[in-house]
């Protein structure tokens, strides 16, 4: 089996105030996502998926009631934002004048 190569990072600036908006220890939750997002390593807990219809953003499962919303471009994962699971919808569409 050959080994993945461990994705570059960038933070939105999105991502930036909704990280600060978190409690330490889900900071704490969302910084070991983040950390296996990143090795693209297998993990059941992480839950990784498109996020329907559009699938142009992907989620990973922070905590039962927190998500991750994230793009990977070349090599690179594009951290968007973190959020309730329930207000996911809102990044199922793909933005306008995106491919």
């Amino acid at each position: 089996m050959r080994a993945m190569h461990p994705l570059r990072a960038t933070f939105t600036r999105a991502w930036e105030q909704s990280y600060v908006d978190l409690s330490s220890d889900r900071q704490k939750s969302c910084d070991k996502a983040v950390v296996m997002v990143l090795s693209q390593e297998p993990s059941s807990g992480l839950r990784v998926k498109p996020i329907l219809p559009d699938k142009y953003y992907r989620e990973a499962r922070m905590s039962s009631g927190d998500r991750i919303v994230f793009r990977i471009e070349a090599g690179t994962a594009v951290f968007v934002a973190v959020m309730k699971h329930d207000d996911i919808e809102k990044y199922g569409k793909r933005p306008k004048g995106r491919r």
